[in-house]
């Protein structure tokens, strides 16, 4: 296939992909379900073995692989991206057993699933007629490693200097596309001519180019992903770790303590503490989205330094707002949810549950 009618069929898959995903969210199709509660598929990628797979050679799709997290509709068009790109994952990728990874897990594992992820995409965006070269591993942690606070700064100094670093930390979509994609990935990107690069992103993010895969493994939160990458994470990941509900407890004693009757009633008197001070949030969980929800409706996914001025001082005011909240949500943790937070913790996990 020549460059050019690559290019030509990766816009056109990313335009079909385009569609699907308006068509879905216009018609509010049936929600798929995974029925099968394991990851992974019965074969490999295409592209070459990785640590974490086994080669061999098969098509079709994974079975239980939830690959649009919305739709049927959207999941059959993915369907036709990934087709032919599945994977066996070794006992490192299956591992569940508690670790200090993202997820709670190990890092043998986390390298096994990078590895195996990297893979499918790559054969996912060769179906579609664009080149992606496989990240490796010390690439990817390098990217989440950055995508964490600042070094140097306590959890105190950093929420006061960024807030929760969401509007505060925002660089506009190049950043965050191009973060732990790899120079040779990167290299292809800035190749691309303004609209190839559009159907290049859309084939492999789905409609939010921010929505990488360093940045859901980091976050641990993979509901926002889409395209090629949301086709590989569903085979490989677990159904309970694809939407926003994952909490990730490094000991297995910890999934008490939220279900505590004394830290339901801590976070009940922190609500009520952020409402007097003028935020009606139940949650940390709302805190985020909203912020995440306000800044994608001043920035619409652009880089700020190209925003009107009217969009940047909305956005300077959202910034000053993240910064209040912050210390807003810090007062109310310390008079009622800490003290108690550490006593259930002492309680249920040890004395050196704090250290």
């Amino acid at each position: 296939m020549s460059a050019d009618n690559g290019l030509l069929k990766g816009s056109l898959i990313a335009l079909l992909v385009a569609f699907a995903l308006t068509a879905a969210a216009c018609s509010g199709g049936t929600t798929s379900t995974s029925n099968v509660p394991q990851p992974g598929g019965t074969g490999t990628s295409t592209t070459g073995s990785s640590a974490g797979s086994t080669p061999t050679t098969t098509s079709g799709e994974s079975a239980g692989s939830d690959l649009s997290g919305t739709t049927t509709t959207l999941a059959a068009d993915l369907v036709a991206l990934g087709a032919g790109c599945t994977t066996q994952l070794n006992a490192d990728a299956q591992d569940r057993s508690r670790g200090e990874e993202e997820f709670g897990l190990k890092e043998t594992t986390i390298i096994a699933r990078v590895d195996a992820v990297e893979n499918l995409v790559a054969c996912c965006m060769s179906n579609a007629g664009f080149e992606y070269f496989p990240v490796d591993y010390p690439t990817a942690r390098k990217a989440m490693d950055s995508n964490s606070k600042p070094s140097g700064l306590s959890g105190d100094e950093f929420r006061a200097q960024f807030g929760y670093g969401i509007t505060t930390l925002y660089a506009g979509p190049d950043a965050q596309a191009t973060m732990g994609a790899g120079e040779q990935n990167n290299r292809i990107r800035a190749s691309l001519s303004p609209g190839d690069r559009v159907a290049y992103e859309r084939t492999l993010y789905g409609e939010n180019p921010e929505a990488t895969f360093i940045v859901g493994l980091d976050e641990e939160n993979f509901e926002a992903t889409g395209g090629c990458t949301r086709f590989a994470i569903a085979q490989v990941f677990y159904p309970d770790e694809l939407g926003t509900s994952f909490v990730n407890y490094q000991n297995s004693a910890a999934v008490n303590i939220d279900q505590d009757p004394r830290i339901i009633a801590a976070y009940q008197d922190w609500a009520t503490c952020m409402r007097d001070a003028g935020y009606a949030y139940a949650n940390s969980n709302e805190v985020d989205a909203d912020l995440a929800t306000r800044l994608d409706a001043i920035t619409g996914g652009a880089d700020p330094s190209t925003l009107p001025a009217d969009a940047q001082a909305a956005l300077t005011q959202l910034q000053g707002e993240e910064l209040a909240i912050a210390a807003a949500d810090r007062e109310c943790e310390l008079e009622f949810v800490d003290a108690i937070k550490t006593q259930v913790e002492t309680e249920l996990l040890g004395p050196d549950a704090n250290k």
